[in-house]
Parts: structure tokens; C-alpha cells; sequence
């Protein structure tokens, strides 16, 4: 019998890890388990694919089951739960349908993500509440809002999916109510940031509600009011979109080495505390490259680097993952905002000795039609100039922006050959000084020579 590789979840990491495992040594038997119906989707889609009734959710699946099975050999078992492992045995314990049996193994990848926070609250189990994780969860929210009685949405939770989906929601013709729990929304950003997006919001008609705490739901079998400190408010429809934690309970009982962060620990190969057992994605740690250590930051391009990586190294190649800034960027109606390495606090946080600079400037040259604002904070270090990290908000260019800074972080720039980037221009898409530029000079006059 030949070598067998397991892979335990087949979304982005896990299929990452099949794919690249079964090219680069073909005659590898990879058997991929999954307890979901989908496999290989983008999950970051699915507000996107919510907000169009007409989109069918099998739309964000990149390839099908069927095709990993008859296209590239890999052996794809929806449907199929592992619930225990045998690192001694190397077996694998999976529930299936009709029961459970043993799957033998020689390497190992567990895949096996996050899981959103369901709080213990009266009331979640109540029809019309929802959390947004997987293809299962955007399937039942689109057909809840088939229902065109529905009049009031809420959203409890101010992160990426939680102001994702409130545009969404507003776009579906609901009346939306924003909670979160803490007094700033993002979390993290400047004040100057935070007022841009409080703006946008309250311009498309959401009643934002922050520093607010939500204590449940009620109604009659169905979702009609969310209780609040200050009161109940009227919502037939909420989802809950306070975070996510990794999900290692299955590494966790099988002996695997935990991080500092709760995600499974990994070295830069993906390798796990056990050997011929890798991890990778939101189950596992990510080196993040300003910080020195592992950290939890889910996301679906670092999984997909991960899982790659994962599954070369199961292949016999050396491959290494170079780590992460935490880069994100949302869009708020007609607003993007986004950050790249340390805002200041995690900075101070850290014991770092930083300060920061904020700017606002135009998107485009001033004669040239169409302009918008934007918003830059660059984070740095006074005694040298490190550069250390940025937020944006603005109408257009911010993930353009983000991605220079990331770059440079990435470089190892400090704030002076940041300043000195040979950064493109045209009149259409950016002024002769563009507003990362202009932020690099202001940092510049903070530097102690």
C-alpha cells in the first residue's frame, strides 16, 4: 500500500495542501475529509453573493468536490467529520453518514479553521439569528431574506463581516441597527478614522449604536427584539458577528502543541509539534513579521499560503512561510478602510517607542475629475524612523495604498525611503505627491536625526 496523506477541512488551506501535495508527488493517495457539503469556496464572498437574491450560493466554490476527485485524483469526502486522532496509531477516528470507522494516515494535515463566537445569550436559538462562517450559515440567511415581510436587521459587532454585512443588509431594504460593544469602530483606528466611517454609515441610514452592550434576543419562536442595557430594539432579522477563535480542538486532544494564541503552534515550515503532522490556516499560528512570534490572524490569503506550503513540504520540497502584517481592507458602502502592521496602541503595546502621523489628501490630481478623500496614519518609530504601520479609510485607492505600505514594511523600509518611493502618477490616479507620500514626509519632520 502506498503513502497516504489525510487532510482534515477542504476549504481554502485544506485544498491549498491536497492540490499542491498531489502535484508535486503524484503518486501520494490524499484523502481530504470535510464535514460541510462545499469544498474549495471563497468565503470572504459570501456578503457579496447575500446582497444579489438571484446568485446561487454554489457560486463561490471555486472547484467542486467532483472535480478534485475525477481531475486531480484526490480523494474528497464531504460530509465526513474527523472526531479523534491516534498520532501513536496514525489513525484518524471519522464520523460519516451511516456511522464512524478508523482512516490510517501517514502525514497529516490538519485545516480545520475557526469557528465564529456564538455567546451565551437568551434567545440565539430563536429563528432569524444568525452567525455568517461557512456556505451553510450564507445559504440560510439568503433564504430568510426571501421573506419580504422582513422590515428591521441587526448587527451585533463592529469587524469586517459585521460592516460588511450592514451594507449589505441596508442594500436588501432593511433598516439596520449596528451595535458594538466597545466605544470605536474599527477597533483600533484612529479617532480621524473612526469619525469617517461613524459618517458613512449614519449617510446610508444605519442607526450605529457603539459602547453599547447587547444582553440577548426575544420573541414569539421568531426573532423580534434585541435586548440591549438600554432597552429592547425592533429587528426581525440579527447576526451575531462578534469574532472567531481556532478551531484545534481535535490537535488539542490529540497532544499537538498550542501557541501563546490558542492556534495551533507551527514553525515556518507548517509543522506541528508532531511529527509528519502539519497545520495550516485559521487553525494555525501565523509568524508575523513585526512582532517575532506567532500570532492568530485569520485569513483566507494566508491560508491559502499556508496550505500551499503545507502540502509541498508533505511532498519532500523545503518550502517556508515569510509571515504576516495583518493586512485587511473592508468595504463600508462607499468607503474602504484598511491597516497594514501595528496601529499605535499594539505598538505601545508591544513596548515599542512610537509615534504617529495622520494626513488627509486627495485621491487624484487636483484638476483631474473625481476625487476623493482619504485618510493615512502611519505608525513609526521616532528613534530612526522604522516604519512600523498604517491605516486608511477613503473612497477609492485605499488597498492600492495598503499594499505599498505593506511592501515596504515587508522591505524593511524606514520612513525615509518610504518617502523617497518612485510610486506611479497619472492625474487620473493620483496626485504628483500621492498621499503615502505626503504622510512619509510628515513622519520624516518627527524623526530624531
Amino acid at each position: 500500500m502506498g503513502e497516504r496523506l489525510v487532510v482534515i477541512g477542504g476549504v481554502a488551506a485544506g485544498m491549498s495542501a491536497a492540490s499542491q501535495a498531489k502535484r508535486r508527488k503524484p503518486d501520494l493517495e490524499v484523502v481530504v475529509l470535510e464535514r460541510g457539503e462545499w469544498v474549495s469556496y471563497g468565503a470572504c464572498g459570501m456578503p457579496y453573493n447575500i446582497q444579489d437574491p438571484e446568485r446561487r450560493i454554489d457560486d463561490l466554490v471555486v472547484i467542486s468536490a467532483e472535480r478534485f476527485r475525477t481531475e486531480r485524483g484526490i480523494d474528497v469526502r464531504t460530509g465526513h467529520e474527523a472526531i479523534e486522532l491516534d498520532l501513536g496509531k496514525r489513525t484518524a477516528r471519522v464520523r460519516r453518514p451511516g456511522g464512524e470507522s478508523e482512516l490510517a494516515f501517514d502525514q497529516l494535515v490538519i485545516a480545520t479553521g475557526c469557528r465564529p463566537i456564538r455567546p451565551d445569550w437568551p434567545g440565539m436559538d430563536l429563528a432569524g439569528v444568525f452567525v455568517l462562517h461557512s456556505l451553510d450559515h450564507a445559504q440560510a440567511i439568503k433564504r430568510h431574506l426571501a421573506d419580504r415581510s422582513l422590515r428591521r436587521a441587526a448587527v451585533v459587532g463592529g469587524g469586517h463581516i459585521g460592516l460588511e454585512m450592514a451594507d449589505v443588509l441596508s442594500a436588501r431594504g432593511l433598516a439596520v441597527t449596528l451595535f458594538k460593544r466597545s466605544p470605536e469602530l474599527p477597533t483600533g483606528y484612529p479617532e480621524e478614522i473612526t469619525r469617517t466611517v461613524g459618517q458613512e454609515l449614519a449617510r446610508y441610514g444605519v442607526d450605529l449604536r457603539v459602547g453599547v452592550e447587547v444582553l440577548g434576543f426575544e420573541g414569539q419562536g421568531r426573532m423580534e427584539r434585541v435586548l440591549t442595557e438600554q432597552g429592547p430594539v425592533d429587528a426581525d432579522l440579527v447576526l451575531v458577528a462578534i469574532g472567531v477563535r481556532p478551531e484545534v480542538e481535535l490537535a488539542r486532544q490529540a497532544g499537538i502543541r498550542l501557541g501563546p494564541s490558542g492556534a495551533i503552534a507551527v514553525d515556518d515550515r507548517m509543522q506541528s509539534s508532531a511529527e509528519g503532522v502539519f497545520a495550516a490556516g485559521d487553525c494555525a499560528e501565523a509568524y508575523h513579521r513585526l512582532l517575532g512570534r506567532g500570532v492568530f490572524l485569520p485569513r483566507g490569503t494566508t491560508a491559502n499560503k499556508q496550505g500551499r506550503i503545507a502540502g509541498a513540504n508533505v511532498a519532500g520540497a523545503d518550502e517556508r512561510f515569510r509571515g504576516v502584517l495583518g493586512s485587511s481592507v473592508t468595504k463600508i458602502f462607499s468607503l474602504a478602510v484598511g491597516h497594514t502592521g501595528l496601529t499605535i496602541a499594539e505598538a505601545w503595546a508591544e513596548g515599542l517607542e512610537a509615534d504617529s502621523v495622520s494626513i488627509e489628501a486627495r485621491t487624484r490630481a487636483h484638476a483631474y475629475p473625481g476625487s476623493r478623500s482619504i485618510a493615512v496614519r502611519l505608525v513609526f518609530e521616532p528613534g530612526g524612523g522604522r516604519l512600523l504601520g498604517a491605516q486608511m479609510a477613503g473612497g477609492e485607492g485605499v488597498a492600492k495604498r495598503l499594499d505599498v505600505v505593506a511592501a515596504a514594511l515587508t522591505a524593511g523600509f524606514d520612513v525615509d525611503e518610504l518617502a523617497g518611493l518612485d510610486m506611479s502618477y497619472a492625474p487620473p490616479f493620483a496626485p504628483v505627491w500621492d498621499p503615502v507620500l505626503v504622510a512619509a514626509n510628515q513622519a520624516r519632520k518627527k524623526i530624531r536625526r
